[in-house]
């Protein structure tokens, strides 16, 4: 393990990305995550950009033609319609999509695999990622995370997050999760060190 997203401070439980969203209606759910090395001889710096930053990604990936697909994984259409459709069969689809619905539960298919409507899809302005709890407050929508020009192992940074449901129709990604938070470009260099870490 080197740097990245841990479960907890001590930096010894890597944390599950990407992660899983489950609304019962609107609301949210904030948890923290520390992100750092175990290790303090690594060093981390940005390749290109300024700083080092985490960023909010989508994983949805589009409706492919004459794909195999499997139970759970969910999709958005060729033209994105603001809706995730979830995987009920597994098959592969034909050359032409599916008619989206974009009435949460309902059903359409395309060759042998059959897609239900799940709702509104996630959105990176769901996300808002902060170093202080009381910072999610102000954190912009959808914004990286600056957390510097260059990070040392051995220390844990408190990384707080938020997601937002604003939708009243619950939503789960859990088969196959829509939301990630990524690490920018960068580069880690390794001390040579001898015993001890």
């Amino acid at each position: 393990m080197s740097f990245t997203l841990y479960a907890d401070e001590q930096m010894t439980s890597e944390a599950v990305s990407p992660y899983q969203l489950d609304f019962n209606g609107t609301g949210k759910n904030e948890f923290r995550l520390y992100f750092g090395s175990p290790y303090s001889y690594e060093t981390l710096k940005p390749k290109s950009d300024g700083q080092i930053m985490l960023i909010p990604a989508s994983r949805l990936e589009k409706w492919q033609p004459e794909y195999g697909y499997s139970i759970g994984n969910i999709i958005e259409p060729t033209v994105a319609n603001g809706c995730m459709y979830q995987v009920l069969s597994n098959g592969t689809t034909s050359t032409r999509e599916p008619e989206w619905s974009t009435v949460p539960n309902t059903q359409c298919s395309s060759g042998g695999v059959v897609f239900v409507n799940l709702g509104a899809k996630f959105q990176l302005e769901d996300i808002r990622l902060s170093l202080t709890q009381s910072g999610l407050d102000n954190a912009a929508p959808g914004a990286f995370l600056p957390l510097g020009e260059q990070l040392q192992g051995g220390k844990a940074i408190p990384v707080f997050i938020r997601v937002t449901n604003n939708d009243s129709t619950p939503r789960s990604d859990r088969s196959d999760p829509c939301i990630s938070i990524r690490l920018n470009a960068t580069t880690t260099e390794t001390i040579a060190h001898s015993g001890k870490l």
